[in-house]
């Protein structure tokens, strides 16, 4: 599959996304309760807390767009080391 033919991350509902290290930093989704509180998300890192008040989700489709690209790539790569049979 070429750059070109990768598919968009959907979007996700809040809450459904995985916290996830970029560099040295933890980035942690916005969070959803039981009762549809949203906790907006935020960036942890060396002691600090950044709220991310106004780009959160946009960090989210980021985040989501690297995994679902890091996935393809060792799909290929690992279906390209695999020799052929026969």
């Amino acid at each position: 599959m070429s750059s070109a033919q990768l598919p968009m991350a959907p979007a996700s509902a809040p809450g459904t996304d995985p916290v996830c290290r970029l560099g040295a930093w933890f980035f942690v989704p916005d969070r959803v309760n039981a009762c549809g509180d949203v906790r907006t998300g935020y960036l942890h890192g060396n002691g600090e807390r950044v709220v991310l008040e106004h780009c959160s989700r946009l960090l989210a489709d980021f985040a989501r767009t690297i995994r679902l690209l890091e996935d393809d790539f060792s799909v290929r790569c690992t279906t390209e080391q695999t020799p052929a049979a026969g």
